[in-house]
């Protein structure tokens, strides 16, 4: 056993606290902490920089987390290399019309932050498996909001998932279930007069419990 491996079952136990999918939770952390450290490092890692020029820039979510990371160097560094190529590509079509307005400028790499997060979302989502028979996971799995739908369906590939791991997921998403009927069963005028409790927000955690809460291009395999 690896520390990684153990430090996959002890964040993921952590993330379990929180009001929504662990997982996406500890993605999320990840974008974080990857954008931090392009920041602090300056925009002086050359081949990150080289892959944000060769992706022409990052995803529109990415490029928003940079900004709000407010490293002023970092942001405009990365934005007079991106810039730059934008400017190559501008050029090389108004040279040669012709030829470039029928293929349009050439479609740019993925944002690189995307793939760092996709190669992250498929070890957590295997470590998840490799650990699934284990109590304390389960036991914080169980007491969660549950796992997303789009995370859940990826771990769901996997063999050898233990049936507790299941049925934990399952009592999470019922008590979901459940508050959510309740927040409907208030809303009939017979019962309005009820006071609303732990199920007043219960229709936006379904949401993110449907949909997941990271970008599809981050949960794809």
């Amino acid at each position: 056993m690896t520390e990684r491996d153990k430090r996959i079952l002890f964040d993921f136990v952590d993330a379990c606290a929180m009001h929504r999918c662990p997982i996406c939770t500890l993605v999320q952390r990840a974008e974080q902490r990857t954008l931090a450290v392009y920041c602090a490092e300056g925009a002086g890692d050359q081949q990150r920089r080289a892959d944000v020029r060769a992706a022409r820039g990052l995803c529109a979510t990415h490029g928003s987390q940079l900004c709000d990371a407010k490293d002023a160097m970092a942001a405009a560094v990365t934005a007079y290399d991106v810039l730059t190529n934008l400017q190559r590509d501008l050029t090389a079509l108004r040279s040669n019309s012709r030829g470039w307005r029928r293929r349009g400028i050439a479609q740019p790499l993925p944002c690189p932050v995307c793939v760092d997060m996709q190669r992250y979302n498929r070890a957590i989502c295997a470590g998840i498996g490799v650990w699934s028979n284990e109590e304390s996971l389960q036991q914080a799995l169980m007491s969660s909001q549950g796992i997303c739908g789009p995370h859940l369906r990826t771990i769901s590939r996997q063999s050898g998932v233990s049936d507790g791991f299941w049925s934990a997921q399952f009592l999470a998403w019922q008590r979901l279930h459940d508050e959510l009927g309740e927040f409907i069963r208030k809303r009939d005028d017979r019962f309005r007069h009820e006071r609303q409790a732990s199920e007043a927000d219960s229709w936006k955690r379904a949401w993110h419990q449907i949909s997941g809460e990271v970008l599809n291009d981050i949960t794809k395999e």
